[in-house]
């Protein structure tokens, strides 16, 4: 098991980088006649969006829409594909992400927390169909991160809540 992000999609386009990939998306949708802003390949602009780790999975949430995109650290660029970044024209935004070393540990936190697999056609499926199997009085101890979370927290939780349930 491991915590995927947008480099575990690239295969599902044939795409090298995470910019051929939303180039390809962006080009089946004009195709289909349900996007009116492509992406603009230029540099970031506007306001950034967070990284976070959502039921083992990175993405950041479009500031505009709400929607949801996964991202990488590699190629840290966002694209809505449900607004198109239509107020921003097309162009991406900048992504921030925690810093390498944290982002290693998050994800170490992240793949101690006890989930049961569901079935999925691939691996990235079985992966965001994962179940929680800790629910307690925090809540339901998921393979996520926000960034508001240090490290410190998510060993706590963990350290917590796998008492908890003992």
């Amino acid at each position: 098991m491991k915590i995927i992000n947008a480099k575990d999609y690239l295969f599902r386009k044939h795409a090298k980088t995470y910019k051929e990939y939303i180039n390809i998306t962006c080009n089946e949708m004009l195709k289909l006649g349900v996007l009116d802003t492509p992406f603009d390949d230029c540099e970031p602009v506007g306001k950034p969006v967070y990284a976070e780790v959502n039921r083992g999975q990175w993405l950041a949430m479009c500031p505009i829409c709400g929607g949801a995109e996964s991202v990488m650290s590699e190629e840290p660029i966002f694209y809505c594909f449900s607004c198109g970044n239509f107020e921003n024209h097309g162009k991406p935004r900048d992504v921030i992400f925690p810093s390498e070393k944290d982002m290693k540990d998050i994800e170490k936190i992240l793949l101690e927390r006890p989930v049961v697999i569901k079935i999925g056609a691939h691996a990235i499926e079985r992966i965001l169909n994962a179940e929680p199997l800790i629910t307690d009085k925090y809540g339901v101890l998921s393979r996520s991160w926000t960034p508001d979370q240090t490290v410190d927290d998510l060993l706590k939780e963990n350290k917590e809540s796998i008492k908890a349930v003992k």
